[in-house]
């Protein structure tokens, strides 16, 4: 089973360096609470491709995320990726539209301009939690993979080249002004994430 925390902080504008720890902190509060089996302190190291993996415990899968004044994780016990996407105005979305897949791109601009750049950003944190979950980040060309059918709330990942099956799950985040996605070859993903309140640094 994959399980989803998410926490949203006060401060939106952080730099790069407080978000991440904002999201460490996440884990951290998380394995401590949910997962006794992971011994502290937590060795949270790098693989060659930067995926993140827990030195003292490689059977417990970890990934993290952080945009805006929102931080997120997932644990689980296989590969996982996770990325929560704060809403903001993007003035290079749509350069990066040209380099998705075909039936992306396509369902994408026959959506409402209204509408279109929630729609790009829910595909955008589909098509990341992949790239996550795989370990290889955009070394893998966009256009390769697609989600499967129309942009729901569960789906499997189809790939151009052979792979294993993968599973995503897009969470519906209410009032909140983000977008939140999980994937992994484990089909059990958790239907809710799970806030988690940290107090301010």
């Amino acid at each position: 089973m994959v399980r989803v925390y998410i926490a949203k902080f006060t401060e939106e504008k952080a730099d790069h360096s407080r978000q991440s720890r904002r999201a460490h902190r996440l884990l951290e509060t998380v394995l401590e609470r949910d997962y006794p089996q992971v011994r502290a302190p937590f060795l949270l190291e790098k693989d060659e491709n930067g995926k993140p993996f827990l030195s003292e415990c490689r059977d417990i899968y970890v990934n993290l995320s952080h945009s805006g004044s929102y931080a997120a994780c997932a644990v689980g016990d296989g590969p996982v990726g996770v990325d929560v996407e704060a809403w903001r105005n993007r003035s290079r979305w749509e350069g990066i539209i040209k380099k998705l897949h075909p039936g992306e791109r396509e369902d994408l601009w026959k959506t409402g301009e209204a509408e279109r750049e929630k729609q790009f950003v829910n595909l955008w944190v589909l098509k990341e939690s992949f790239l996550k979950a795989e370990g290889k980040g955009l070394r893998l060309p966009l256009d390769s993979f697609y989600m499967e059918g129309k942009i729901g709330t569960a789906g499997m990942v189809r790939q151009e080249r052979p792979g294993p099956p993968y599973h995503y799950f897009l969470y519906d985040m209410g009032e909140e002004a983000c977008s939140l996605a999980v994937c992994s070859r484990d089909p059990e993903l958790s239907r809710d994430p799970v806030w988690v309140l940290l107090p301010e640094e």
